[in-house]
């Protein structure tokens, strides 16, 4: 009775890689990166989102929907996961995981923004906010430092 077990669990483990070949990580041909939403950037929030999509035969991305992320950071990482482009295949349908993380860069920075892909299937977009405008001595803004317009 062990052996048959044994033999069945054998048996299970290495038909186990066919039975969730679909849910490999297929070859990425093109990828695309988010843009890092300004009111996001401007508000200081950061983080992951992981978007799942599903990819048909051609390697066009045909459905993409977040599985944890911030809510303020979901729309540009779903944007960008969409334009992904991967290898084509034999599968009717497969999925793969994407990570987009999303950093602020600190305010001594000497990058104001820098984007990073990171095989097989996510990318780090770094970004510095914008420096606060600063209020001249009479309590109002300079031409110059008015975060706005200027003349």
């Amino acid at each position: 009775m062990k052996m048959k077990t044994i033999a069945s669990t054998l048996a299970f483990l290495l038909l186990l890689p066919h039975l969730f070949a679909a849910e490999s990580s297929p070859a990425v041909k093109f990828a695309v990166a988010p843009k890092y939403p300004a009111l996001t950037l401007a508000g200081r929030v950061y983080g992951e989102v992981i978007v799942r999509v599903t990819i048909d035969r051609t390697g066009a991305v045909k459905g993409a929907k977040v599985t944890e992320g911030h809510p303020m950071l979901r729309e540009a990482a779903v944007d960008a996961a969409q334009q992904w482009k991967f290898e084509e295949s034999s599968a009717q349908k497969r999925v793969a995981m994407l990570k987009f993380s999303f950093v602020i860069l600190p305010d001594n920075s000497q990058v104001q923004s820098q984007t990073i892909f990171l095989p097989p299937a996510g990318f780090e977009i770094r970004q510095k906010p914008a420096a606060p405008a600063v209020e001249d001595q009479e309590g109002g803004f300079s031409p110059e430092q008015h975060p706005i317009s200027k003349t």
